[in-house]
C-alpha cells in the first residue's frame, strides 16, 4: 500500500537521510519511494499490517511532527 507521510520539521539533507534510515531500517515492511524536503512529505510503500501509529512513533522519534498519513 502506498502512503504519504506529511511531515513538519525537516530542514536539510541530514533530516532526509535520518528519516530514510529510521523508516527502512527500524520498521520491517517499509520501502521509501521519495522524501521531498521542500514539500514536507515522504512517500512510502508499506505492508498492510503496519499501523499508522508505528510510522508516527518512528518519525517523531527523530524530532519531526507527523501531521497526516494519507493513502495514495
Amino acid at each position: 500500500m502506498k502512503k504519504r507521510l506529511v511531515i513538519e520539521g525537516m530542514h536539510c539533507a541530514n533530516c532526509v537521510k535520518g528519516l530514510n534510515a529510521v523508516l527502512t531500517e527500524d520498521i520491517d515492511g517499509v520501502e521509501v519511494i521519495d522524501i521531498n524536503l521542500d514539500g514536507g512529505y515522504a512517500d512510502i510503500n508499506v505492508d498492510n499490517n503496519i499501523e499508522d501509529k508505528v510510522l508516527k512513533d518512528a518519525v517523531e522519534e527523530l524530532g519531526f511532527e507527523l501531521k497526516e498519513v494519507k493513502t495514495i
